[in-house]
């Protein structure tokens, strides 16, 4: 992602006052570790791993996380909080996977998955 890009996807109003943020570099696991675990708290039927598997995750751990080479990742953020996530990884030769997504109840309904969505498949 180039610059331009990212100032795009970094505060890109989704809806209803939720911005997106491109996270991955080494200050992002935070925001990204607040996501996924309020995610895997509030849905943990959506996803393979469980909360006991991450919720006392090192920084370490979360970092490595988010350094997978070609990987997307995004939160949508509302009021300085992520009520939103979606992962893009490689899959291959010219070829991309959408590997999570989640949004939180309270921001359903209000277009937040459908930016997320489109912020991954633009990528």
């Amino acid at each position: 992602m180039n610059g331009e890009e990212n100032d795009r996807a970094n505060g890109a109003d989704a809806a209803g006052g939720v911005t997106l943020r491109v996270v991955g570099g080494a200050g992002d696991w935070p925001l990204w570790r607040d996501a996924r675990l309020a995610a895997l708290r509030e849905a943990p039927e959506a996803f393979t791993p469980r909360l006991a598997d991450w919720e006392n995750g090192e920084r370490a751990r979360w970092r490595a996380r988010l350094t997978l080479p070609g990987a997307h990742n995004v939160v949508a953020v509302r009021s300085g909080r992520p009520v939103g996530l979606a992962r893009g990884i490689p899959a291959g030769p010219g070829v991309a996977e959408l590997r999570s997504v989640w949004v939180a109840r309270a921001a359903r309904g209000r277009g937040v998955g459908d930016a997320l969505l489109t912020e991954v498949a633009r990528w």
